[in-house]
């Protein structure tokens, strides 16, 4: 992709459907008319309240957390991630290629207002947004700004097992994320696409290997998110591990809940309680210790590059 590319262009690459089928095409045209009718209230000066945002590394566990939240009434999102909303005019193509990285320095009045207007007509007056966004994990400063009264929930998850299901990822047709400039040269994967966080010094690993590159995207979304957390009000964000949310998704979901003071809708608690059957957005099916049977020599390599982190977010490696 090219920074000649127009912002058509730009905004069709942001979808995470590529080919969508006719059901994906149905809901994004419902998804389409219900926002119309939030106009009204736009025009009359509605504008977000307690927006949530989900953040975490990729393949962390916010696809499960947010499929669950979802069934709240409280809270409406945007189809799939809303990528086309945060990068319509943050797009890395727009930025030299750096990096998924903004803070409160990047925010521009136009793009501001575009953005805030693009997720109210998604909630409208009386309902809360819901959004999960794994890149936010490096603009939580950025988003902060945008929106100061937003509730975080930051999950996080064993470093081994996070970067074992990236590299998983990485060497799956799905996730495409970014159609660089030129071609990268990491082995065993499409050369065409970045896939995930483009973390800043990214181009340092253009070649590889895969491990390391997952490594980083697992260690800099963490690291960045846990840095502008903490600067947060304690009354606005709450931290989970993806480990607890499987063990134990009723109770989990209920704490989540709690802090967001919306009621625990029996719909809610049944999607929770169905997860230990029903797998979401998996690559191969969960199982504890899963990276010592599917990627071990490629974990093991990366381990002393990730020991601090996982040190700092509690987990003993």
């Amino acid at each position: 992709m090219s920074v000649t590319q127009s912002r058509k262009q730009i905004q069709r690459s942001l979808r995470t459907d590529f080919d969508p089928s006719l059901k994906i095409r149905l809901i994004r045209a419902a998804h389409a008319a219900r926002r119309i009718k939030n106009v009204p209230g736009l025009l009359t000066g509605g504008r977000l309240v307690r927006p949530v945002f989900i953040i975490g590394a990729p393949r962390s566990g916010t696809s499960l957390l947010y499929a669950i939240l979802r069934r709240c009434t409280a809270l409406k999102h945007w189809p799939g991630e809303s990528h086309e909303i945060w990068e319509a005019d943050h797009h890395p193509a727009l930025r030299g290629w750096e990096s998924n990285q903004l803070g409160p320095e990047d925010i521009e009045p136009e793009a501001a207002a575009r953005i805030r207007r693009s997720f109210f007509l998604v909630t409208g007056s009386k309902h809360h947004l819901l959004d999960k966004t794994p890149r936010n994990a490096l603009r939580v400063p950025f988003v902060d700004a945008l929106f100061p009264d937003a509730r975080f929930i930051y999950i996080k998850r064993d470093g081994r097992e996070n970067i074992n299901s990236l590299i998983n990822a990485w060497r799956t047709p799905r996730y495409r994320t970014y159609a660089l400039p030129e071609p990268h040269e990491i082995p065993g994967v499409d050369p065409k696409w970045w896939k995930f966080v483009l973390y800043p010094g990214w181009r340092e690993d253009r070649q590889g290997p895969l491990e390391v590159v997952a490594a980083k995207q697992w260690m800099v979304s963490n690291e960045q998110a846990m840095a502008a957390l903490v600067d947060i009000d304690r009354a606005r964000r709450i931290e989970i591990t993806y480990e607890d949310l499987v063990a134990g998704p009723v109770e989990q979901v209920g704490s989540v809940l709690g802090f967001l003071g919306l009621p625990y809708e029996h719909a809610v608690k049944e999607k929770a309680a169905a997860t230990s059957t029903t797998p979401i957005n998996t690559v191969t099916p969960p199982e504890p210790g899963k990276w010592r049977k599917e990627n071990p020599a490629e974990i093991e390599a990366v381990s002393a590059l990730i020991a601090p982190t996982m040190k700092a977010m509690g987990y003993d490696i």
